[in-house]
């Protein structure tokens, strides 16, 4: 019988499911108990009617919960004490094991203990390559696919970031391994193909082309080196990782590649050529995959185009301008790509915005005129506002010496600009650029 106040039915497993707070609990509840893993016999956490207790110590001794309450369960929904609602869900009955006498012995026995393995689903076993794993949309693209089971093929530059992912990824329960790549390396990106179909036993089922760098700066004044890195990594680096994965899909006759873009592809981003230049290109270089493929009809190329995400990719980036840096809002969460991303793993899609920005800018680069005219004003405006900064290359020719996390810690009150600001400024931009082209035509 269902328990009405919580939903969750004796004898069944339920686990947390929403991917930006998963690894957080990779245990499982099972009749009013919390469990860590099947081969632990006391549970850390149970039910008080509705209210979840959870008592365990973090790593300094503390209480991980305040008065061990970690938040409440109704209607199969996790709300914890600061606010989050976590939704769980109902791990498939193969995956259950239930605590007999039996379990309780083996359990004794084992030297290793197993991990808790997520629930089943479209993408469980499915083996994925994601680039740029180590920070911003990548790292959460990976929490995103560890926790619906996938099997994971991590690469990126930075070692130390790319195991610490590793490592928050296997805490859901999932397989995966970290191949450090960098992608302007034709022969790096082709034995990252070759380890991953070794670790997915001749598979590749999707790749994920993630990883990106970016240079701002007066075009004539950023050194060549930098142009070329970025289109190195953002346009070469996505055409070295189709090279390599569609002869796998083509063998196997499915496939998906995932592409990030950018609204940077529909609108051009003055003071960052390349970068625009890499996008507008990736545009065409899925488009022509598209035709080519038609022939493989479970064979799919898509596009995720994302708003202006709260990575540390402004920070870590080529800097040429002499001034800070500061993305414009509005700022999103990275999470919502890694959700398109896996959105889109599981019902492939051609294109795919996120972010109501993003949606805009991509009407307002057929609506307005020279659209990149206003742009390139705005952002002289805004560097000439900025405080003085170093000149310097970021992580163009080397990983970041920074924090390496998902966020990039811009997403505030004092920096993030109200989405109506923004559409109120481009439904004012595009009202001047007709009634300007209606006076021309007079």
């Amino acid at each position: 019988m269902i328990d009405q106040a919580t939903g969750m039915k004796p004898g069944e497993r339920y686990c947390v499911e929403n991917v930006e707070r998963a690894h957080q609990f990779p245990g499982f509840f099972q009749d009013g108990k919390y469990y860590l893993g099947p081969e632990l016999l006391t549970a850390v956490g149970w039910l008080e009617g509705t209210k979840f207790i959870y008592d365990s110590l973090d790593a300094q001794g503390e209480p991980v919960f305040p008065e061990r309450v970690a938040g409440t369960i109704e209607g199969m929904k996790l709300v914890l004490v600061d606010g989050t609602a976590l939704q769980l869900s109902k791990i498939a009955a193969s995956d259950t094991l239930l605590p007999t006498a039996g379990n309780i012995e083996q359990a004794s026995q084992s030297d290793e203990p197993e991990a808790p393995a997520p629930g089943k689903g479209p993408l469980r076993g499915k083996v994925v390559v994601i680039t740029g794993a180590s920070s911003g949309i990548g790292r959460a693209a990976a929490h995103a696919f560890a926790c619906k089971g996938a099997r994971l093929v991590l690469a990126a530059r930075d070692e130390q970031a790319l195991f610490d992912v590793l490592d928050e990824c296997t805490d859901c329960g999932t397989d995966a391994v970290a191949i450090i790549t960098d992608v302007t390396r034709s022969d790096q990106v082709q034995v990252l193909a070759t380890q991953a179909a070794e670790f997915g036993h001749g598979r590749i089922d999707i790749w994920v082309n993630n990883a990106g760098v970016g240079a701002v700066g007066n075009f004539e004044q950023t050194p060549l080196e930098a142009h070329e890195q970025v289109i190195q990594t953002d346009l070469i680096g996505y055409l070295r990782g189709a090279h390599v994965a569609l002869p796998y899909f083509k063998a196997q006759r499915s496939g998906i590649l995932i592409n990030t873009l950018s609204l940077g592809s529909w609108v051009a981003q003055p003071y960052a050529a390349a970068y625009s230049a890499s996008k507008f290109g990736l545009r065409g270089l899925t488009e022509a995959l598209r035709g080519e493929l038609t022939e493989f009809p479970d064979i799919h190329v898509c596009d995720i185009y994302p708003a202006v995400m709260d990575t540390p990719g402004f920070r870590d980036g080529g800097n040429y301008t002499g001034h800070a840096l500061t993305p414009p809002g509005p700022i999103y969460d990275p999470e919502r790509v890694a959700k398109a991303m896996v959105a889109s793993a599981i019902s492939p899609r051609a294109n795919t915005t996120v972010g109501a920005a993003a949606r805009l800018a991509h009407l307002a680069s057929y609506v307005v005129p020279r659209l990149a005219l206003v742009s390139g004003w705005l952002t002289r405006k805004a560097l000439s506002r900025s405080p003085n900064a170093e000149i310097s290359s970021g992580n163009l020719f080397e990983p970041p010496s920074g924090r390496r996390s998902v966020d990039g810690g811009w997403k505030s009150s004092k920096d993030h600009m109200p989405l109506w600001v923004v559409a109120a400024a481009l439904g004012v931009i595009a009202g001047l650029a007709v009634t300007r082209s209606q006076r021309r035509r007079r």
